[in-house]
């Protein structure tokens, strides 16, 4: 009886979710070409931006997740609570705590999933986003993971381990070739680089000179680098913190605090990889008090339209919440976790109130 329920359950709220994300994503979509076509050239036509937007589909269904799931679940079981098919599970015994219970469990296989994807499918996909216009506007420009890159400048070959900003870069190899490309000329190490008027300042460099029967080392703590990097790659090649997986974001927090840098909005970007699959739950709690609520009240499309209304509340009161603690310098787990808990709070209480 159980099995069939879920089943049945789970259809329902699929569906919906399902149109729902569908459309959210669509019209970001249509929004993110138009912002795109503004930025067409004789080397990124229309057809190029359009490839563009379609390698960041994972990441746009990982950022409506949340919403798409509210919306998805007053869509799908509303039409259940229109018809009284509610009403009739109670009346054949099915508790409303069964009924939760069961739609609360494909919500945590659907929120593990996202968590999956926004840790190992989105980075891929926005890392192959960003090599395919970077591609466009710089044959030379390839990013790997990591927020690292290899870039071809003359003879010397760039590799950047990681580029925390447009001003900061850290793990630099520079491998010069000799002029008839007949061999390795030298290799220079730097553990920092600092954009400098015209140039870089590059922190710990050590060079190893590759002569005929010897190799000579140099090290120097610090040395300045005219026309190192031209600072429109950089354009390219940053990755924004929220496009990065938890593991690097992790790796980059680290080296800030070991730097003495802030840290506040990569941890809170780091926190909200794991707040972001509580939150699809958090909507599904919410949900659930308007589809067991009485028809008296209004009708099936006042309750959803209310409930869409209780989303965008939620989702304004989380992007406060989370900028105000950037600000403020409050604890940036406080501030990624304490609006789905908030609301958490409330769900369950309107849900206590059902009977």
């Amino acid at each position: 009886m159980i099995k069939i329920l879920d089943r049945y359950l789970w259809t329902a709220t699929l569906q919906g979710l399902l149109i729902a994300w569908i459309a959210l994503v669509s019209l970001d979509l249509f929004f993110a070409f138009i912002n795109e076509s503004s930025k067409t050239n004789a080397l990124y036509s229309n057809f190029q931006a359009f490839i563009y937007l379609i390698y960041t589909l994972p990441g746009r269904f990982y950022e409506f997740f949340p919403t798409a799931t509210l919306i998805g679940a007053l869509l799908g079981l509303g039409n259940l609570a229109a018809n009284s098919e509610f009403t009739a599970m109670r009346a054949a015994g099915i508790s409303i705590r069964q009924i939760v219970f069961s739609v609360l469990k494909l919500g945590f296989l659907l929120a593990v999933a996202m968590f999956l994807v926004g840790e190992y499918l989105v980075p891929v996909t926005d890392l192959q986003a960003r090599n395919f216009k970077a591609h466009l506007k710089n044959k030379n420009i390839v990013l790997v993971g990591g927020a690292g890159l290899w870039v071809k400048e003359k003879n010397n070959i760039l590799h950047i381990g990681k580029v925390i900003s447009k001003e900061r870069l850290s793990d630099i190899s520079i491998y010069t070739f000799k002029p008839d490309h007949t061999g390795l000329e030298s290799l220079t190490t730097s553990s920092d680089a600092i954009a400098a008027k015209n140039g870089w300042n590059l922190k710990n460099v050590e060079t190893a000179k590759f002569e005929e029967r010897q190799v000579i080392k140099q090290r120097k703590q610090e040395i300045y680098k005219a026309g190192f990097l031209n600072p429109q790659i950089l354009d390219v090649a940053t990755a924004e913190p929220d496009q990065l997986s938890s593991s690097a974001l992790a790796k980059i927090i680290d080296h800030q605090k070991s730097n003495q840098l802030k840290t506040d909005k990569l941890e809170l970007i780091y926190w909200k990889r794991y707040s972001v699959p509580l939150s699809a739950l958090v909507m599904l709690i919410l949900a659930m008090p308007f589809l067991f609520g009485s028809n008296r009240g209004g009708g099936a499309g006042q309750r959803v339209f209310i409930g869409i209304v209780v989303g965008i509340v939620f989702y304004l009161i989380n992007r406060s919440a989370n900028e105000l603690g950037i600000v403020y310098g409050f604890s940036a787990l406080l501030s990624a976790f304490m609006p789905s808990v908030f609301f958490l709070v409330v769900g369950l209480f309107a849900l206590s109130r059902i009977r």
